[in-house]
């Protein structure tokens, strides 16, 4: 229904972006590596959405590369996985990372996402497997650019918590995510780098 939305920014966390367009404010949910390639509050912005309708709600995720959406669209196509658990896959794993733990059937990179058990990950290996291997795992993905930010501390911990997790599992991961750092992170590494340690 929407490809993409493309509009001024005015609220964006680790989890959501608010895009006004033409005077209506869309709330979107997006993957942590999304957040990474924002601009900064009231500037333009343009997102590759995805429209999902259940019935207690009608739902719009936001995606800064067509590889993130891609990927997103195959995720939900496996039985069992719903848009939660696909964005909290893109939050944890860069897609390229992903796609070569599909192709290798690396169930452990898989099962360590927060809501994929063992067979969810076989599933998503036995489904996706030639999908991503006929794709060539071609990456047109882009880089973090995005400044550091004085919080990016707190946003992981956001992100973390709307992952699933507590606010003290949150804070120690990434309590821990930044002492193991040789260097400050952006908060779409330091949000990967914490999942390492919840």
């Amino acid at each position: 229904m929407y490809n993409y939305l493309s509009g001024k920014l005015m609220e964006k966390t680790p989890t959501s972006v608010i895009i006004e367009v033409a005077g209506i404010g869309y709330d979107l949910t997006i993957p942590v590596s999304t957040y990474a390639s924002l601009p900064a509050l009231g500037e333009q912005v343009k997102l590759l959405t995805h429209f999902v309708v259940r019935e207690d709600a009608q739902l719009l995720y936001g995606f800064a590369t067509e590889d993130e959406r891609k990927m997103f669209r195959m995720l939900i196509s496996i039985s069992g996985i719903g848009p939660k658990i696909a964005n909290t896959a893109l939050s944890g794993i860069l897609v390229e990372d992903l796609k070569i733990a599909i192709k290798d059937g690396n169930v452990a990179v898989l099962t360590s996402i927060s809501g994929i058990g063992k067979k969810t990950a076989e599933r998503i290996v036995i489904e996706l497997r030639e999908k991503v291997i006929l794709e060539g795992g071609k990456n047109s993905g882009v880089k973090s650019t995005a400044p550091l930010i004085s919080s990016e501390a707190e946003d992981a911990v956001q992100a973390l918590i709307a992952l699933g997790y507590s606010k003290n599992e949150a804070q120690t991961a990434v309590d821990k995510a930044q002492k193991s750092a040789s260097e400050k992170l952006a908060v779409d590494k330091l949000v990967r780098n914490a999942l390492k340690y919840v």
